[in-house]
């Protein structure tokens, strides 16, 4: 036969007693454990944690990696600056120095077969292997001339006229035609200090206004 085993009974005080030392001794404890802890992660252990971090940090971006857009200039600093659109890329030929004086060329718009054509130098020779020659300076800054040339629908007669290009003297291009046709004209410039257009008759029967040569939008391009 098993005898009943009797539960132990403390009283009330012995209890709240032992309680209050076990509070006592884990306060005590708790400041000691995280200063441990400070002092493990300054050592290079593990690091301190501080607060509530996010899980994740977030990581610097570089703005033209994301954006695809050119970074600042770093303070203190300057960029390069960036050149003018367009800078003297293409001009007017009669916008640089010229060396005559225009004698007997015009610059007034012109019907050149069928069309009318603003920007012009035109000029009308007189009797066989009369030249007429209007030069510019250029420096060796620019490498192609570029123009079209033609003869004036209002001229007298029908008869071809010869336009020539000339670099530094010397005829580089050259070309006859008739009334009702137009030529383009592209030539390296690149060597030359100055560009001479130039408009001559073919022909004895040619005088002033029996045929008008016409150069087109002359222009010099880099």
């Amino acid at each position: 036969m098993s005898i009943p085993r009797r539960r132990r009974w403390f009283p009330p005080a012995i209890v709240g007693a032992v309680i209050a030392a076990v509070a006592t001794v884990v306060a005590a404890a708790l400041p000691v454990a995280l200063e441990l802890t400070r002092d493990t992660g300054s050592r290079g252990g593990a690091p301190s944690v501080q607060g509530t971090p996010s899980a994740v940090q977030p990581q610097p971006t570089t703005p033209a990696a994301t954006t695809g857009l050119s970074p600042s200039p770093v303070p203190g600093t300057s960029a390069p600056p960036a050149a003018p659109a367009g800078e003297a890329e293409v001009r007017s030929l009669t916008e640089m120095p010229e060396v005559d004086d225009f004698d007997g060329w015009e610059q007034e718009p012109r019907l050149v077969a069928g069309e009318q054509r603003e920007t012009v130098l035109a000029a009308s020779p007189c009797w066989l292997n009369d030249n007429f020659t209007a030069t510019f300076v250029v420096s060796r800054q620019y490498a192609v001339l570029e123009a079209t040339v033609g003869i004036a629908d209002d001229s007298a007669k029908a008869l071809p006229l010869r336009f020539t290009v000339l670099a530094d003297r010397k005829a580089v291009f050259a070309t006859t035609l008739g009334l009702g046709k137009t030529r383009a004209v592209r030539v390296d410039i690149s060597d030359a200090t100055h560009v001479s257009l130039q408009v001559s008759t073919t022909s004895l029967g040619q005088c002033h206004g029996d045929g008008i040569g016409v150069w087109i939008a002359p222009r010099v391009r880099r």
